[in-house]
């Protein structure tokens, strides 16, 4: 509870995607260009690459962003209401595709699974 925390969303597809954090809205901070090593899939920040600042239209605070293709896009986020929420794409396609993924705020409570 109450913790900050910078999220980092990883896009090594060609697809953009807008993703969204259940209960709460977040900053967003800036993005990076991304490699990845087809021979090992590992995926990293471009050397030599410079942050990026947040499109005009994405100041304030938000509960969606684009996660555009080849980047690195860094939120910020705070958690300040316990439970248990999901972040995931927007794109149906893609939330039935592993693109939905749990996260808890706080102790287990009744009813939540651990």
């Amino acid at each position: 509870m109450g913790a900050t925390e910078i999220w980092e969303l990883y896009n090594a597809s060609a697809d953009a995607h807008p993703m969204h954090i259940h209960e709460l809205a977040f900053e967003v901070v800036n993005r990076q260009s991304i490699v990845v090593n087809e021979e090992t899939r590992e995926v990293q920040v471009a050397p030599g690459s410079e942050p990026t600042a947040p499109e005009p239209w994405e100041t304030g605070r938000k509960d969606t962003v684009i996660a555009y293709p080849g980047q690195v896009t860094r939120v910020r986020v705070q958690f300040n209401t316990p439970g248990q929420y999901v972040w995931h794409c927007h794109i149906v396609e893609h939330e039935d595709n592993e693109m939905m993924r749990p996260y808890r705020v706080g102790p287990v409570q009744d009813g939540q699974p651990e």
